[in-house]
Parts: structure tokens; C-alpha cells; sequence
């Protein structure tokens, strides 16, 4: 989906064959292997952008979407989304269908604070004051936002996942994936939060075919969604805000 911001930097529409987060919830599905899952998503997920909720969708420059600087996670949830339709990983009744729909958005902020603290304000190519990145400071500015943010989460989750002990839904996928990025970039960040850090090994130690992904290399390399470093290299518009972020 272009992007209509300017502030945003175009990175080019996610491929989901390469996807992190794509290939875990094909495998939970029993799409296994590469090919397979390539030639799965030519045929299935060619068109994923088409599942992006509403409330996610780029409207106008004074959208808020301007914080997704790579459009990552907007791509995420859309991903997340129509593979849930795909392998019915939605829930059928609207009260869940809102739980998970509020957890994205929780997710959309908390991910894209960190994005925007890791680019922008810790790092940002077109700064003479941010030339080198400052991991330390950066994870600082970062857990402050966190808290409040994480504390959503867990309200959100009935436990251990989002519809409670019961086969993970799509957007629990999305959660495992942001928490295994978050921690990779703030590796204590779950420490306060003991139903998230429930949530985690419940995830990962599920009897289901997703115990096949964390069994594998891919699961232990790279990020799901972003990397816990700079990535926008491209110069950031200088009038963009620099005040602090929600």
C-alpha cells in the first residue's frame, strides 16, 4: 500500500514469503518449507494488504499512521489478518474479534515508539546530534513508554492468551512477534510484566505444529517484524515532530 504521508519512507510492500511472522503462523498451519510456503503465498496472501482494518488505513498527512515510519507494522496486522481469514485463525464472535482488534492497536503504538525513539530520536540520518547510535539511551527512553503500554496488553489478554487457555488466535501471533522483538532490543522489558512473560513460554511451548517453527534455525535468527537497531538510512523530512510521543 503506498504510502500518502510524507514522513513517512517507502520501503516497498512486504514480500510474505519472507516474512518472519508469516512463516511462523504457516508453519502453525502446516505450510511447511520454503517452496511451499512461497507458492502459498503467490496464491493466498497475494493480496493481503486488502485484510488492513480500517482504523489502520493511511487516510490523509494528519493520519496517525505517520508514526509507522517503514510501514511495518501496518503491513503486519494486515498480514496477520488475512492469514487469520485464510486457516481460521479469527475468532468467530464479535467480543473477541475486539479484543484482538484493540490488541493491534496497542501494538501499533508500542512498536512504533520504538521504531521512532530507535531512527529518530536516538539515531536519524539526516542529524548532525544523532550520528551514532545510543542502545543504551535508547532502551531508557523506551521502557518509560513501555510500562503504561504493557499493562494495556495484559488487560487485553484473558490468559494465557487472548481468548484465554484455548487455541491462539491471530493477533496472538502478532503479540508473540512484537514481545520477541521488543526483547531483543530491550532485553529486560518483560521482567515487571509477569502475565506478558507467561504468555511467551505458553506460546512457545504450545502442543501444536508452531512447536516445528521454534525447533528450527529460521525461528532463532532475525527480527519478526524490526530489527533492534537503526534501519531508515534514508534521510527523515526535517520538519517532522520532535516532540516527545504517546
Amino acid at each position: 500500500m503506498p504510502s500518502k504521508n510524507p514522513e513517512q519512507v517507502d520501503t516497498g510492500l512486504m514480500e510474505p514469503h519472507k516474512s518472519k511472522l508469516v512463516k511462523m503462523m504457516l508453519t502453525s498451519r502446516m505450510q511447511i518449507g520454503e517452496e511451499n510456503q512461497k507458492i502459498v503465498c503467490g496464491l493466498r496472501l497475494s493480496n493481503f494488504m486488502d485484510h488492513c482494518p480500517e482504523w489502520c488505513k493511511t487516510k490523509d498527512d494528519t493520519s496517525k499512521n505517520w508514526m509507522d515510519l517503514d510501514n511495518k507494522m501496518t503491513e503486519s496486522i494486515a498480514v496477520a489478518r488475512a492469514i487469520g481469514h485464510e486457516w481460521f485463525l479469527i475468532p468467530d464472535d464479535d467480543a473477541n474479534k475486539a479484543k484482538c482488534e484493540e490488541m493491534e492497536k496497542v501494538l501499533f503504538s508500542i512498536m512504533n515508539t520504538m521504531v521512532y525513539i530507535i531512527n529518530k530520536i536516538c539515531f536519524a540520518p539526516n542529524s548532525t546530534e544523532c550520528e551514532t547510535f545510543d542502545a543504551e539511551y535508547a532502551r531508557t527512553r523506551f521502557t518509560l513508554k513501555f510500562g503504561p503500554k504493557a499493562k494495556a496488553l495484559e488487560d487485553i489478554i484473558t490468559g494465557p492468551f487472548i481468548m484465554g487457555d484455548t487455541l491462539p488466535v491471530y493477533a496472538d501471533y502478532l503479540l508473540y512477534a512484537c514481545l520477541y522483538d521488543i526483547k531483543a532490543f530491550c532485553p529486560t522489558a518483560l521482567d515487571k510484566h509477569a502475565k506478558l512473560s507467561e504468555f511467551m513460554d505458553k506460546f512457545w511451548s504450545y502442543p501444536s505444529p508452531i512447536r516445528r517453527w521454534f525447533k528450527s534455525n529460521e525461528s532463532k535468527e532475525g527480527e519478526y517484524i524490526r530489527p533492534p537497531v537503526p534501519h531508515i538510512m534514508e534521510l527523515l523530512p526535517e520538519e517532522m515532530g520532535q516532540g516527545d510521543i504517546h
